[in-house]
């Protein structure tokens, strides 16, 4: 049987809830929610199965709706479905949704090696940045920070850090720009509108199609723009 559609999401700042976005968006359909690393449970979901097996995930995508799969993990969270239950949740849903790397709460993110991992045969990959960083120092803004040798502590998160994070997301989710889409989430004041249309005007230019928005503010045009991309992809 043909896999789902499967959107992966990375980065940071508002990661989570771009993906709960697309979820509820979806919900007539058969929406399968996981990750490849860690989330919380998905507490929105129509079903919520830790450890499943084959059979019950099955029965849980017969119906539309959300169901969240997982691994019992550390915390109260959820790692990935082995690797042949994600590929049969696939297969059972419409769409499948990724969560593909953590953040630790911080509004940007570099990605150490083995980062992210981008399920095989993803045809979407949402790399979201939060423009709340803007003009924190890059120790408190920026998750792995140390990972870029020119910064130091102190760096100031400009239009320059936001453009490195996103080309560094790019590169190590290993699509091409034509099935990566780029989110500057939290657009929630003049200066960061500023910022984000200085990053959109040059990623656009490298091939990136890009979106400015506040998903706190008004979500209502994240799932028309992925899922605009994802069917003509």
């Amino acid at each position: 049987m043909k896999p789902s559609p499967c959107i992966a999401i990375v980065g940071s700042g508002g990661k989570t809830t771009a993906m709960l976005t697309l979820a509820k968006a979806c919900s007539s359909q058969r929406v399968l929610v996981t990750t490849t690393t860690h989330i919380y449970p998905i507490t929105e979901a129509q079903e919520l199965l830790i450890n499943p097996d084959a059979q019950h995930l099955q029965a849980a995508l017969s119906l539309p709706g959300i169901v969240c799969a997982g691994t019992a993990a550390k915390a109260g969270k959820l790692s990935g479905l082995p690797e042949d239950l994600f590929s049969l949740g696939r297969s059972w849903a419409d769409i499948t949704l990724c969560e593909a790397d953590g953040s630790r709460q911080h509004p940007l993110k570099l990605h150490q090696e083995g980062e992210p991992v981008i399920p095989a045969g993803c045809d979407l990959c949402l790399i979201v940045l939060g423009l709340s960083a803007l003009g924190q120092p890059v120790s408190q803004a920026v998750h792995r920070w140390q990972l870029c040798p020119g910064w130091t502590e102190e760096t100031p998160v400009s239009a320059e850090v936001l453009l490195f994070c996103a080309r560094e997301a790019l590169q190590v989710s290993g699509l091409p720009p034509e099935n990566c889409l780029v989110l500057l989430n939290q657009a929630e004041g003049p200066s960061q509108l500023a910022a984000a249309r200085e990053v959109v005007r040059t990623l656009e230019q490298e091939g990136l199609r890009c979106r400015i928005g506040s998903l706190k503010e008004d979500a209502s045009f994240l799932a028309p723009w992925v899922l605009g991309h994802l069917h003509s992809s």
